[in-house]
């Protein structure tokens, strides 16, 4: 048998996406896979673990790298149990810190060691993991596809000025340099802010006190999680510039569709955003240099060049190379 192992899948982010294109193209094709994961509650942690080792014996057990770090004490038990295969965003330790966090990379390092199969989403992430396992193994890279919508389309011509990031209101996503760029271009320019933020969540607060302060009130809208699909398109196209800049990312799936699109991109000069946005509209800036975002922003804005990028996959091609792995 075959179980993946995931977060809750309910949350919008590019990682729960991934995770739920592979689930579903595997079992459109009748591959036999049963998704397990965690409620919120955390009084139900020790039936999860305890679900976990009780499943048949050489069962295939593909794990998302988020959870892999808080299953470190089954670890030793499951891989002798199980083949484990780990699929991993990013490793959790350099979540918030560049360096990593030594207690979580020393975890990650024993869980990444010991699994039976390593499974990435890019090139710059398998160097990454590579240097932090004890022993030399192959790290397979599948990277993210794009939805059918956004293959079909690549024609932009917006009527505004708006600028447009997409990601959950987390520190990791430094929206407050997208932020603070606004006060270095003209007042015809808004900010729309497009993820998942609770109201009183620290970060959120401190944002809303950078706009506050800065006099912004009226030039950036948070839009929340925007669930449609449609609608989701619709405002990226109607958008003129897409920002990103984040501290660190696996991959960056949200840059790739707009990028797809045609949207101009100013984002972090981030080794994996070199690696997989080749061929777009793009320029790659200091994320905390407020006065190089905006002049981005404005040069990007009145380039007229078309996109070259041949490199994007459908989620089914994507499918495909997963079960391969699985298969061995």
């Amino acid at each position: 048998m075959n179980y993946f192992i995931t977060p809750d899948l309910s949350s919008i982010t590019g990682g729960n996406k991934y995770d739920k294109k592979i689930l579903n193209y595997l079992k459109k094709i009748g591959f036999k896979i049963t998704n397990i994961y965690p409620t919120n509650s955390s009084a139900l942690t020790f039936n999860f673990f305890n679900t976990i080792n009780g499943l048949p014996k050489r069962s295939t057990l593909i794990i998302d790298g988020l959870l892999a770090s808080k299953m470190y004490c089954l670890m030793n038990t499951i891989v002798r149990k199980y083949r484990v295969i780990l699929l991993i965003h990013h490793p959790v330790s350099y979540e918030n810190n560049k360096f990593g966090v030594i207690s979580l990379k020393l975890k990650e390092r024993m869980i990444f060691s010991k699994a039976h199969g390593l499974i990435t989403v890019s090139k710059t992430m398998r160097k990454v993991i590579q240097k932090m396992l004890n022993n030399r193994k192959t790290i397979d890279v599948i990277q993210p596809g794009i939805d059918d919508i956004y293959l079909r389309n690549n024609q932009h011509e917006p009527k505004n000025y708006n600028l447009i990031c997409v990601g959950s209101i987390i520190p990791r996503k430094n929206i407050e340099s997208c932020i603070q760029a606004l006060i270095h271009l003209d007042d015809k320019w808004k900010l729309l802010i497009v993820g998942k933020y609770e109201n009183d969540d620290n970060y959120f607060l401190t944002i809303n006190e950078i706009i506050t302060q800065l006099g912004l009130t009226n030039r950036v809208k948070f839009l929340g999680v925007i669930n449609k699909h449609s609608d989701l398109f619709q405002t990226l196209i109607n958008s003129r510039i897409y920002m990103c800049m984040s501290h660190y990312e696996g991959y960056g799936i949200a840059n790739v569709e707009a990028g797809a699109l045609g949207l101009p991109l100013v984002v972090s000069d981030l080794p994996v955003f070199h690696e997989n946005l080749k061929g777009f509209k793009r320029k790659y800036v200091n994320k905390n240099n407020y006065l190089e975002i905006a002049k981005a922003v404005n040069d990007l804005s009145h380039d007229i060049s078309p996109i070259k990028n041949s490199s994007l996959m459908s989620w089914d091609d994507v499918g495909s190379k997963f079960k391969r792995v699985l298969d061995g």
